[in-house]
């Protein structure tokens, strides 16, 4: 059982958690960065198969990188949308790849445990479902840390 002041804990932190476009560019701490890759690493996952990788990328260049191939992915996903839809979609930021400190790549391993894993005969996507389930983790973690976390994807 949790008390009720954990409880509250847990909402708060659930309904704080927020999705940011913008970052300081000062350190986090080690022991920070291994506290969110912790949790992201206990969060479920189908037939324990942990799918998902977690890829630090520190360094400017790397980070440039990431943002030009997120723009162009951006850009190419845009035809989908029109006019003021079009407009919005290509507003949404992606400079937080190159501002944020620290960026964290996940990725996602469909092969990882196997050919048989439980669960996912039946569901193939359980991969992508249980890595998402490891970067709300990682997210709610960041929350109670004090740092901010946005999620870009292509």
């Amino acid at each position: 059982m949790f008390s009720e002041f954990e409880k509250q804990a847990l909402y708060k932190v659930i309904y704080t958690r927020r999705d940011v476009r913008t970052f300081l560019t000062k350190k986090i701490p080690e022991n920070i960065v291994m506290n969110i890759l912790n949790a992201a690493h206990h969060g479920p996952s189908v037939g324990f198969m942990q799918p998902w990788s977690f890829i630090l990328v520190s360094s400017d260049e790397l980070k440039e990188q990431l943002a030009w191939a997120a723009d162009k992915e951006r850009r190419a996903l845009a035809i989908h949308y029109e006019g003021e839809k079009q407009d919005q979609f290509l507003s949404l930021k992606i400079e937080g790849l190159k501002q944020a400190s620290l960026t964290i790549c996940v990725t996602c391993d469909p092969s990882r445990g196997g050919s048989h894993v439980l669960g996912r005969n039946s569901i193939p996507e359980t991969d992508i479902l249980s890595t998402a389930c490891a970067i709300q983790n990682m997210w709610l973690a960041a929350c109670v840390e004090g740092v901010a976390m946005g999620w870009v994807s292509y």
